[in-house]
């Protein structure tokens, strides 16, 4: 049978999110009094695995793959995808044998494969369109995530937060061209692209006393160009995109508060925007398997965000028992829509 590069890719990201999440997991249920935490040697890797092993596979079958098809008619050159694969890996895996810093290294030689292959997206596109909003923003996203890398390599120590840029800068990217299909509406693209300057200079700036303000400026015109406050278009992707704003703007509220902050964007706002348009994986199936109509659950959304307010309840100070399900939670509606979307595809597709 012949060897199916993007599903490969795929599950790989998908191991590398157990391999993370697991540790964190147990990390977060140790700090409310679970007595046991097997994976506590593990922990320290876990936001890097998530940012650039989990999230960096998405992007990867997203540039490669679910974009490539769309932009330009064909994927990108299988020596391309394997070399992006064992180095995200390799890098992942780096991070708990080696160093960070060094994992930082060779992830830079990863998203630089990205950026290569990303000057297709500013060529016209196979039916004659001109590059867009989105393709902009997705090539600079590549480049700031490389600069930001090569910072952290040149002071010799890392600072995580900032690297949250990475999937948040890519995914808004890609975001602004899907939320003309979920919500119907024209999307202003100068908000857009000037949202994304404030976003990129707020996650950086993090700590600052400007940063707050900065994120809540790219919140407020990434909604207003959303207009999801409109409430029209697809029902499931309006209700997962609601949602990641809500947490966005929690993120801000809480500001001061690290693990709300930095848990309200990477759960809140990315994983129900990713859920919700679809802005990596369902792309990547229906253009690695062929046209593949999957009927979205509202399993994983009510048990991820459902944990994610049990965190923040817990963040908060209050501590009832019941709240050392807030992990699980996350981690089961996160993987449940993994297992939930690919059983579809494998079953429909015969993989």
């Amino acid at each position: 049978m012949r060897l199916n590069l993007p599903l490969l890719l795929m599950l790989s990201g998908i191991g590398l999110m157990l391999t993370s999440g697991i540790p964190a997991v147990f990390e977060f249920m140790s700090m409310q009094g679970f007595p046991s935490n097997p994976t506590s040697s593990l922990f320290p890797s876990h936001w890097f695995i998530m940012i650039y092993g989990f999230f960096g596979a998405l992007i990867g079958n997203e540039i490669l793959v679910a974009l490539s098809v769309e932009w330009s008619g064909k994927i990108a050159n299988n020596n391309l995808i394997i070399s992006f694969t064992a180095l995200t890996i390799i890098a992942s895996l780096s991070s708990f044998f080696v160093s960070i810093l060094f994992s930082m290294f060779l992830e830079i030689i990863s998203i630089s494969i990205l950026l290569l292959y990303s000057q297709t997206y500013l060529n016209y596109s196979k039916i004659g369109l001109k590059p867009s909003t989105y393709n902009w923003l997705l090539l600079f996203s590549l480049i700031i995530t490389i600069i930001i890398l090569s910072f952290q390599i040149g002071l010799g120590y890392v600072i995580p937060y900032v690297n949250l840029f990475f999937p948040i800068g890519v995914i808004f990217a890609v975001m602004s061209r899907d939320l003309a299909l979920v919500t119907r509406a024209k999307i202003n693209d100068s908000e857009i692209a000037l949202a994304f300057i404030f976003l990129t200079l707020g996650i950086i700036s993090y700590s600052s006393f400007y940063g707050e303000a900065l994120l809540f400026l790219a919140w407020l015109l990434s909604f207003h160009s959303s207009k999801l406050y409109k409430f029209k278009g697809r029902k499931y992707p309006i209700l997962h995109l609601t949602t990641a704003w809500i947490f966005f703007l929690t993120s801000i509220i809480f500001y001061a508060n690290y693990d709300i902050f930095i848990h309200s964007i990477a759960v809140g706002f990315l994983f129900n925007t990713v859920f919700g348009v679809d802005v990596v994986l369902m792309d990547m199936f229906v253009n690695a398997f062929g046209k593949v109509s999957v009927k979205p659950s509202y399993i994983p959304y009510i048990l991820m965000n459902s944990g994610l307010m049990m965190r923040i309840i817990y963040d908060l100070g209050v501590n009832y028992s019941f709240l050392i399900l807030s992990a699980p939670l996350q981690g089961f509606g996160i993987l449940s829509f993994f297992i939930l979307t690919l059983r579809q595809v494998l079953l429909k597709n015969k993989v």
